[in-house]
């Protein structure tokens, strides 16, 4: 194509202007032709490189990182394999030996389960021995699965702790009492296997005290309406509550029962009665929620307490992977020395021991705390007293507690050597 030169002009060091031969002119329009294109390049160059965010371009915008990022990042919201969320169910009595006679001291016996999902495999029961034939354990599981849930001091005890338990292949429980007695095992939640969930994902909440119940003035029971609870306040759908319990329990044993309705309290926590000052027993509660509260008796003891330390989301809440749970296998963990009046952080396990599940996933862990004290005084874990160490006596209570970077902060007022054994890990988004 000829490019029209016509009327093309340059002004010369002596001013005269002189026309330019056509060789000239050829040259100077095809080096301005040149000098055009580089200066659009160059700034159409600089137009990209800012909007993709190369090193060394002006940053993009957050809607520009969103939209332009790099698409092989992993997601913030990722699975892990093995996890699960937790169905709160209205509790159930699975095994009530009263109804048949005391077990015999080392019995074995097999807890037949409800209908679940095919393939649950692990579970959340509310298991208590009462009047104990002697001291011994109680155990649920088989073989190297059996785990240690209570221990009864005496002949005449009585107590409860709220396990999470692994089935046997024949989808059933196994439980064991060494010292015999009547054992109650009721179930109150279940784990079905998942990798998001909008319902049953558990969210831990710094604990928050609910209710303090002293039946001399306010009489035995108690109403706790969950909407003037800060954490519930924006908590969305909600489908239970976690709950911490203490009592001062006093010389004639005791027990707290919870339910949705103060007519139909079907969860129920036992404690033997103390002496001394070794007076305070705990426990944790996984209560369903269905009108907006729950209710609390409590029954022969002094005071009793309540502690949020979690709960459960409902169906309707966000879709995530967030507050899902892994379980873990039963296992022994080592034991730790704690010193009077000191802190210590203990690993939750080895990546033998532990799913696999990267630290930074991990948000919090159902727990259980062991302590066997040189005195009497209490145990802390996270920040807050759970239970109570005793002299020569091993103890021992589950808790939720916060987990970050898989381990757990402990604490007594007394010499004490101390266990934690994980049950659940609680994810991170």
């Amino acid at each position: 194509m000829r490019i029209p030169t016509k009327g093309v002009k340059v002004t010369v060091a002596t001013g005269e202007r002189r026309p330019l031969s056509p060789v000239a002119r050829w040259l100077i329009i095809a080096l301005a032709w040149v000098l055009t294109s580089a200066t659009v390049l160059v700034g159409s160059r600089y137009a990209v490189s800012a909007w993709v965010g190369e090193p060394g371009s002006v940053p993009a915008t957050a809607l520009d990182a969103r939209s332009f990022g790099d698409a092989s990042a992993a997601p913030t919201d990722r699975t892990v394999a093995g996890s699960a969320r937790l169905v709160p169910v209205r509790p159930r009595v699975l095994l009530d030996s009263r109804e048949v006679g005391s077990l015999p001291a080392g019995v074995d016996v097999t807890v037949p389960m409800p209908e679940t999902a095919a393939d649950t495999r692990v579970v959340l029961v509310e298991v208590s021995i009462l009047n104990a034939k002697g001291p011994g354990e109680v155990t649920v599981g088989q073989g190297a699965d059996r785990t240690v849930v209570l221990r009864a001091p005496k002949a005449g005890a009585q107590l409860s702790a709220t396990v999470v338990a692994h089935l046997a292949p024949d989808g059933d429980l196994r439980a064991r009492t060494t010292g015999g007695g009547d054992l109650l095992v009721r179930l109150v939640g279940v784990f079905e296997p998942t990798q998001r969930s909008d319902a049953g994902r558990i969210v831990a909440v710094p604990p928050t005290r609910v209710v303090t119940l002293v039946p001399r003035t306010d009489g035995k029971k108690a109403r706790i309406p969950l909407a003037e609870i800060r954490p519930l306040a924006d908590a969305g759908p909600t489908s239970a509550v976690i709950l911490q319990v203490s009592a001062d329990v006093g010389s004639n044993g005791g027990y707290v029962s919870a339910g949705t309705r103060a007519g139909d309290l079907n969860q129920t926590v036992y404690w033997s009665a103390t002496s001394g000052s070794d007076r305070t027993r705990g426990g944790l509660m996984v209560i369903p929620v269905r009108d907006g509260s729950v209710h609390l008796r409590y029954e022969a003891g002094t005071e009793l307490r309540a502690d949020l330390v979690g709960y459960v989301t409902g169906a309707g809440a966000p879709e995530s992977t967030e507050g899902l749970v892994v379980p873990v296998a039963p296992q022994t963990p080592e034991p730790v020395r704690v010193g009077e009046q000191s802190d210590v952080d203990v690993t939750l396990g080895t990546t033998a021991s532990l799913p696999d599940v990267p630290v930074d996933r991990i948000a919090a862990a159902l727990v259980t705390v062991t302590a066997t004290g040189e005195a009497t005084g209490g145990v802390e874990v996270g920040g807050r007293q759970i239970l109570t160490a005793s002299k020569g006596v091993a103890r021992s209570a589950l808790t939720l507690v916060e987990a970050p970077q898989a381990t757990v902060r402990v604490g007594s007022a007394v010499a004490a050597t101390m266990a934690v054994t994980p049950h659940a890990l609680v994810l991170t988004g």
